[in-house]
């Protein structure tokens, strides 16, 4: 939105952007609810600042602590680490902290230093933005989601889908209670809001998909649709009544861009939210649009792509 001072207003789930032009280049001005989510927001300007203009564009924040460890950063420490399934480790981890994880997105992101720079953590820079010891490409910061959280508690669960040489498969492995883990966020989409929802994903989508489920007000309907890699994978999920599961087994015919298309949609108060492999999100964002969706009414997110290293 744009106001009569020329002013350009952006509001996205965790604030507000607002944009100003000045003589010398241009104002932004960041509002949220907390520090922490504030941090969270400045990192994803300037993800968008790099990935379109790269660091030639100058920066400098006037809410800075130099030498500061980032408010959007948490150590918890390890509770538990179980096999839960074929394809999955739970982990369960603790702090008093980690009740900003039960809003303001479903994901987090874990930090792995590089191997020359174990020990060392971000640290805020003179200018405002986040120093990240031999720089922030060199550190493994997979995407996770909040599988169940207890802000009162302080106590939070997420899985992890097991990959061969994945450096967090592999952290499971060995992992113990007392050891302290770092993340970053939270972050990411929040829950879709419809009287009829129609929820696709595969391994990597099905945390996001139960805890969307779970916060689903009563009276909602539609289906959701899981894609897994073995029938011991399958979980018991809390869902509303009028909302019906159904499991797909990976190699077994069928595709999660199949059953999309397979599936009755109704004409209105509808929305639809896909996530898992990058080429099948592409699919589903040609094909929504087909069936007379808007992008109001959809969600397809990328998760991981075929040839990816796994995390």
């Amino acid at each position: 939105m744009i106001d009569g001072e020329g002013r350009l207003t952006l509001t996205t789930p965790s604030g507000r952007i607002v944009l100003s032009s000045e003589r010398d280049g241009v104002r932004l001005t960041l509002s949220a609810p907390d520090r922490a989510t504030l941090h969270t927001l400045q990192e994803t300007v300037e993800r968008n600042i790099d990935g379109r203009f790269g660091e030639a564009v100058e920066r400098v924040w006037s809410l800075a602590e130099p030498g500061a460890l980032p408010a959007n950063i948490t150590f918890a420490t390890v509770l538990a680490v179980s096999r839960i399934s074929p394809s999955y480790f739970r982990v369960r981890i603790a702090d008093p902290s980690l009740g900003r994880f039960s809003r303001g997105g479903l994901h987090f992101r874990l930090l792995f230093a590089p191997s020359d720079h174990i020990g060392e953590w971000p640290a805020i820079g003179e200018d405002g933005r986040t120093q990240w010891p031999g720089g922030r490409s060199a550190w493994h910061r997979p995407v996770y989601t909040v599988r169940q959280i207890d802000p009162d508690r302080g106590e939070m669960e997420f899985d992890v889908v097991v990959h061969d040489n994945g450096r967090v498969s592999a952290w499971c492995e060995t992992a113990h209670p007392g050891e302290h883990l770092a993340l970053m966020g939270p972050g990411g989409g929040w829950y879709p809001e419809a009287r009829w929802l129609g929820l696709f994903g595969d391994e990597t989508a099905l945390p996001a998909i139960a805890r969307i489920l779970a916060s689903a007000p009563d009276d909602t309907r539609g289906a959701a649709t899981i894609m897994i890699g073995h029938e011991d994978d399958i979980q018991r999920l809390a869902a509303p009544s009028g909302m019906t599961i159904r499991w797909l087994v990976r190699g077994n015919g069928q595709t999660l861009p199949d059953a999309v298309e397979a599936m009755d949609i109704p004409s209105s108060d509808r929305f639809v939210w896909f996530a898992g492999e990058r080429s099948d999100v592409e699919l589903v964002r040609r094909a929504l649009p087909a069936r007379g969706l808007n992008r109001s009414e959809f969600r397809a997110a990328s998760y991981w792509a075929a040839d990816d290293t796994a995390s």
